[in-house]
């Protein structure tokens, strides 16, 4: 069993690209199709395929992928305990947020961190909550700043975050004190990040509301843009909200709907994630 066919093949899958999963690993294109040619040929059946959106698992394949990451992630593991026994530290952390605030934090307890452990690398991502869970429990991920989710993974509370109305200023609701969830069934309503399990949709999900969408948008700036051109309203998190746009109001909601953000982490953690862990723990955030 050579680990590194299995690396070559995770690479693959999680960047759906043989040419991308190659750079990554400073590999050619044509060394990466031999290694997973090799794999193939051990296993007895084929686990890539070329689908739309680039290279995809067959179904055997994903039979395979929870206990080929568990298999990388107890090799790095041991790697990185017999490193430590030596006297070295080795080890790559990966952090992922869901909230940019979180971004600030990051850098300075990292940047702190590596003064103490300079062996020991981050990758720091952005994303959505149910992702990041996800990635957590696959280990490709150690920590994330999210929404709280169900799942096998470590939970630290940090905040409770209501969900606000973004109303533009000559609104006929702007004189409100609080925005009524029924508003969003007839105001025209600007989604952001359509189809992605975040918590304004989960928001309306609970409530049984369907939002009246007139627009949508990837990118919350393009959002705060749209209600104060006056096109429609929308919902953000108290810590997403973005300054710069005085003519668009956060109004609360009615009946009110508080998100609770934390730290996530894996189970069972790197000696690397284990220490960072450590460093953190009096470290956390309660507000930013």
């Amino acid at each position: 069993m050579d680990l590194e066919h299995y690396r070559v093949l995770i690479t693959a899958i999680d960047k759906k690209s043989l040419t991308a999963a190659a750079e990554t690993l400073d590999y050619t294109v044509s060394g990466i199709s031999r290694s997973i040619a090799a794999l193939e040929k051990e296993t007895g059946f084929p686990l890539l395929y070329r689908g739309k959106s680039g290279v995809q698992p067959t179904a055997d394949c994903l039979r395979l992928l929870p206990s080929i990451r568990e298999l990388l992630f107890s090799a790095d593991r041991l790697s990185q305990t017999i490193s430590g026994i030596r006297g070295g530290e080795q080890g790559i952390i990966g952090i992922g947020t869901a909230y940019r605030r979180y971004y600030r934090w990051i850098t300075d307890v990292t940047s702190k961190f590596r003064e103490l452990h300079p062996g020991i690398q981050f990758q720091i991502f952005n994303g959505t909550s149910t992702d990041f869970i996800a990635r957590l429990e696959q280990h490709r991920l150690d920590f994330c700043l999210v929404s709280k989710r169900d799942g096998a993974h470590l939970w630290y509370p940090l905040v409770n975050d209501p969900l606000l109305a973004l109303i533009p200023k000559d609104h006929p609701l702007a004189s409100m004190k609080e925005i009524p969830i029924e508003a969003f069934c007839r105001e025209p309503y600007i989604e952001t990040c359509p189809g992605l399990d975040i918590d304004s949709a989960r928001f309306f999900e609970t409530r049984g509301i369907r939002p009246n969408t007139q627009f949508t948008t990837m990118d919350v700036q393009a959002t705060y843009s749209m209600v104060e051109a006056g096109l429609g309203i929308s919902v953000n998190n108290r810590i997403n909200c973005m300054p710069g746009y005085p003519d668009v109001l956060h109004l609360p909601l009615l009946p009110a709907q508080d998100v609770e953000i934390g730290l996530a982490c894996a189970e069972i953690l790197s000696p690397a994630a284990e220490s960072f862990l450590a460093f953190i723990k009096d470290k956390l955030p309660k507000d930013v």
